[in-house]
């Protein structure tokens, strides 16, 4: 028995000797660049408004990402199609790896945030605006007609991030394939361009930086032929969005919420 515990010990000690000591295709000094294509998910948030006329506070506010329908059509028209390739939620990044296995990137992730219309919140604060005259301060209960409010970061929920990412090799064959995990994070600053109509006002839709996101991200990367590679990878995110214009003569909204990103790439090394 103590020789099998022996020879099993060696064994592991020779496999995990050699899985640290294989080459790698992730090599110090190598560029990368991907594209890619995402769908989200966002917690509840707080909304706080505020302007001349009004001063209030929508509680638990829910929304929702708004991906292009993923079909034969809009594939070829618009997943595929180079003037139209930005409509879809996708990403982009380039990176340099510092050492083996460990990289650099910067990167742009273009989201989608929808708030749910029509549904029922808390709302509390004040409103001044004719049509719409809230004077009571106290927690009370309001529909989110379109008429009252529409809110999206469609143009979108955009992320300009630095990141950086680790890299576990699992397989190798050659120098032609390979499957590695990765995991990482970093953070960047929220640029949207929010196409929000509040109490019947003039629609606001102008790009403005709004805050700042942290991420985690942890995925998956296959080199399918030498320095082509396809990742898949999920992103868990906090976003601060302390400055979001809400018309076009200074009112703001801010709030804070948790994002899910789930993507789909693929690049090239070189």
């Amino acid at each position: 028995m103590k020789r099998t515990n022996a020879y099993t010990s060696l064994l592991i000690i020779l496999f995990f000797s050699s899985f640290t000591q294989a080459a790698t295709m992730r090599q110090q000094g190598d560029w990368y660049g991907y594209w890619g294509w995402n769908n989200a998910t966002y917690s509840d948030s707080d909304i706080h408004f505020k302007g001349e006329d009004h001063d209030f506070t929508l509680y638990n506010v829910s929304a929702h990402d708004h991906q292009t329908e993923l079909s034969g059509r809009e594939v070829y028209h618009s997943y595929l199609n180079p003037f139209r390739m930005t409509i879809p939620q996708y990403n982009w990044r380039f990176g340099y790896f510092v050492t083996n296995n460990w990289s650099v990137s910067l990167g742009f992730d273009h989201m989608k945030y929808v708030m749910v219309q029509d549904q029922t919140v808390d709302i509390s604060g004040t409103i001044l605006k004719p049509g719409f005259a809230r004077t009571d301060p106290a927690v009370g209960q309001k529909q989110l007609t379109s008429d009252f409010l529409t809110y999206e970061h469609t143009d979108g929920f955009n992320m300009i991030s630095l990141e950086t990412e680790g890299y576990l090799p699992v397989w190798q064959w050659q120098d032609k394939f390979d499957v590695a995990l990765f995991a990482g994070g970093g953070g960047g600053v929220l640029f949207p361009k929010s196409n929000v109509k509040l109490l019947s006002g003039e629609r606001n839709d102008e790009w403005h930086v709004a805050g700042y996101a942290s991420v985690l991200k942890l995925g998956v990367e296959a080199t399918v032929w030498k320095r082509v590679f396809v990742r898949f990878l999920g992103k868990f995110g906090y976003a601060d969005m302390s400055d979001v214009l809400t018309s076009n003569t200074g009112d703001k909204a801010d709030q804070t919420f948790y994002f899910d990103e789930y993507v789909g790439s693929v690049g090239y090394r070189f």
